[in-house]
């Protein structure tokens, strides 16, 4: 299978002129676990991300090498659905299926009319949008549903995203403009990946939780962020959710988004 559907943004090519030749080998021999530093110090445990690889190159001693050695191990790979051949392998070395992910994309043409008011959060917001993030918990995410992450760790990772969010790690965070406290909340980030064009800005949202108290409120958020971009002279739009959240994927097929890709979460640990 070609190298290049390995990268995320792999399926926008079709619309976009995108150089994948300047980030870099995307598939690697084997067995290449990449630490991610944050998490770890999160969680408290070695956490690695797998970069793309060659099944045939999948070596199982090299794996069970790497978990005998040190201190709690977790690895995870993010595969594309077509790639038969590298989730196979994945399977044989003992890793585990915890998540399917949607990818959905819009290229901001034909936007409905704003028809609820929202405003940017603020740092008064925090504490009322962490009991929205660990509140509205899907238990099919890849946290809430790999054994590995006790509920309690998983919430709290939530609560700390989206903190960070309001903090400056996204753009904006939108929430309803009521005057009771904020029970929902849709984060937007730039992205600024080596292979986009800078010429053509792309927009994610990250993150996006919705109580009981502000039903209905997630489409009218996600629809302030697609104006948004929109005015700042976005080319698209993406945002990822799990497969099995059919209320999200009822509001990107009602706002307009399309579906890009499919992918999987695999994950393997020692504990």
């Amino acid at each position: 299978m070609d190298s290049s559907i390995w990268h995320p943004l792999g399926f926008l090519a079709r619309f976009f002129n995108l150089n994948f030749q300047g980030f870099g080998d995307l598939t690697t021999n084997g067995f290449s676990p990449e630490r991610m530093e944050w998490d770890s110090l999160f969680f408290n445990a070695g956490i690695y991300k797998l970069l793309p690889f060659l099944p045939d190159c999948l070596k199982e001693t090299e794996i069970l090498d790497f978990f005998a050695a040190g201190k709690p191990k977790y690895v995870f790979a993010e595969v594309p659905a077509e790639a038969t051949a590298q989730i196979r392998a994945l399977a044989k070395a003992g890793f585990s299926l915890v998540e399917t992910r949607l990818h959905y994309f819009h290229l901001l043409e034909d936007l409905p009319a704003q028809l609820k008011y929202t405003r940017f959060a603020n740092t008064n917001d925090i504490e009322p949008l962490k009991r929205a993030a660990s509140g509205a918990v899907n238990s099919f995410d890849r946290y809430h549903a790999d054994p590995f992450f006790s509920k309690e760790d998983a919430s709290r990772y939530l609560e700390t995203y989206i903190s960070n969010c309001i903090a400056g790690f996204a753009e904006c965070v939108f929430v309803p403009d009521l005057k009771s406290e904020p029970a929902s909340f849709t984060a937007l980030t730039h992205v600024k990946d080596p292979v986009w064009q800078e010429a053509q800005p792309l927009y994610r949202i990250p993150l996006t939780a919705c109580l009981p108290s502000n039903k209905g409120w997630h489409y009218h958020l996600c629809l302030a962020a697609l104006h948004y971009v929109k005015n700042k002279n976005a080319a698209c739009l993406v945002m990822t959710t799990q497969a099995t959240n059919r209320a999200v994927i009822h509001n990107c097929e009602k706002l307009g988004f399309k579906l890009g890709s499919c992918s999987h979460i695999f994950s393997k640990s020692n504990q």
